[in-house]
């Protein structure tokens, strides 16, 4: 049973309730974020043709299930990374693609893939966003702060991590078309390596334009 919920659009209901039917695991779900959940927006920077902001999300993902409460636990208040996406109004169905790579990927291979939360929707021009779990630094800034530094053990666990989160997307049939040091993101706690921005990922037979 689906919460009593609507992004006000079908096929993102339809998309994030496909999810949910899928997810596994309490911190796995993905869910419609309302806007007024997400304070503190400030814009990061521009990442490839899309506008990247942090935000704090109040209350935070889901965490874990509460037997004794026989519900779900959220993690609370954490900080977020927010892509906008193209206007629905003037898109040609190409926001909607990534979304749809970016939930359904994530939500099986959240080890490998960037973590999507969900989707939500700035209210003043329309656009809706992916609400992404944040990441310390890209590859490309860690490998100019750390290069001298790098142990070779270090070195073959990043190499290792990204040929892992690639064949993820390859078992989903996909791949990326857009893989660069810069949407490689890193974890200083714990060092775990990720893909991220799938604007590009899907079928290998799908010209890119």
């Amino acid at each position: 049973k689906f919460s009593n919920w609507t992004s006000g659009n079908d096929d993102i209901d339809n998309l994030i309730q496909e999810c949910q039917l899928k997810t596994a695991e309490p911190d796995s779900i993905v869910e419609w974020i309302p806007y007024s959940n997400l304070i503190n927006i400030n814009y990061l920077t521009k990442g490839g043709c899309s506008e990247i902001y942090m935000a704090e999300w109040i209350n935070g993902s889901y965490d874990e299930w509460d037997s004794k409460e026989q519900q779900l636990k959220r993690f609370g208040n954490q900080n977020v990374i927010l892509k906008r996406l193209e206007n629905v109004v003037s898109a040609n169905k190409r926001w909607f693609e990534e979304a749809t790579s970016h939930l359904n990927i994530s939500n099986k291979w959240s080890n490998a893939i960037v973590q999507s939360f969900g989707l939500t929707q700035d209210p003043i021009n329309g656009d809706y966003m992916l609400v992404m779990n944040e990441f310390d630094i890209d590859l490309r800034k860690y490998l100019q702060q750390n290069h001298n530094q790098l142990t070779w053990k270090e070195r073959i666990q990043i190499a290792a991590d990204i040929i892992l989160a690639l064949l993820r997307i390859h078992d989903e049939n996909a791949i990326h078309r857009d893989l660069h040091s810069g949407n490689i993101l890193l974890g200083i706690i714990g060092g775990e390596c990720t893909i991220s921005d799938l604007g590009f990922c899907g079928p290998a037979d799908r010209p890119l334009k």
